[in-house]
């Protein structure tokens, strides 16, 4: 069965992501950022070889008040996420054999996309669940391939991702349907975490708490890299 593939990870931030200070500071280059006119989010944007990290913001509050952008659950994340709300994002795109949404959604047309473009959100997810998004036009062609700064740590190939996650006696369906395919690996955690794993000769964990949620953790290298 096609399996979808991480794409990038959205973490919501305070205004000005100052959060980025703990990538940049690790030497992780930053690549440009983007406004989304009408959805009323600023964000800024790491790449590593196949996918990104998303670090996102409401600037524009009447946008974020419009229906369908209420819908989406970002501006909820983003206000909740220092109260008790998941201030994550799970972001997919079709593996290499293609597939179909992944989770029960609805259909999501941002202002800021051209035309025949839309994504695909997940119904039904719970305050202490990452949103779960999928972009059936995305391909790992369009994220950079980006080398640390000099004298900066090294992420080679995403291997892999575990989220460790408080309140996990129950999963929402479409959490549970990616934990079940082996997309997604969740854990019971005290504290919300994520472990990104990666391919690189070093063994060190770069732990990014307490400004971000994130770990980089070295793995074994693989003939075929997962996602």
């Amino acid at each position: 069965m096609a399996k979808p593939e991480l794409d990038h990870i959205i973490f919501f931030c305070a205004p000005g992501a100052p959060e980025a200070g703990a990538l940049l500071e690790r030497g992780l280059h930053e690549g440009p950022g983007n406004e989304h006119p009408g959805q009323g989010t600023v964000n800024r944007r790491f790449f590593f070889r196949n996918m990104y990290l998303e670090l996102v913001w409401f600037e524009n509050f009447e946008e974020a008040r419009q229906p369908e952008v209420q819908r989406t659950g970002l501006w909820e994340r983003w206000v909740n996420r220092g109260n008790g709300g998941c201030p994550l994002g799970l972001v997919f795109r079709p593996g290499p054999e293609g597939a179909a949404t992944p989770f029960p959604s609805w259909t999501y047309v941002p202002k800021y996309f051209p035309a025949g473009f839309s994504i695909e959100v997940a119904r039904d997810i719970p305050a202490n669940e990452p949103l779960l998004i999928y972009l059936p036009f995305a391909r790992p062609a369009v994220v950079e391939d980006a080398a640390a700064l000099p004298g900066g740590v090294r992420i080679g190939p995403i291997t892999g991702f575990t989220l460790h996650l408080p309140q996990t006696d129950s999963l929402s369906p479409a959490l549970h349907s990616l934990v079940a395919a082996r997309v997604v690996s969740v854990e019971p955690g005290r504290e919300l975490l994520v472990d990104i794993h990666h391919q690189v000769e070093s063994r060190e964990i770069i732990d990014l708490r307490p400004r971000l949620p994130l770990r980089f953790l070295p793995t074994e290298r693989r003939n075929s890299p997962a996602h």
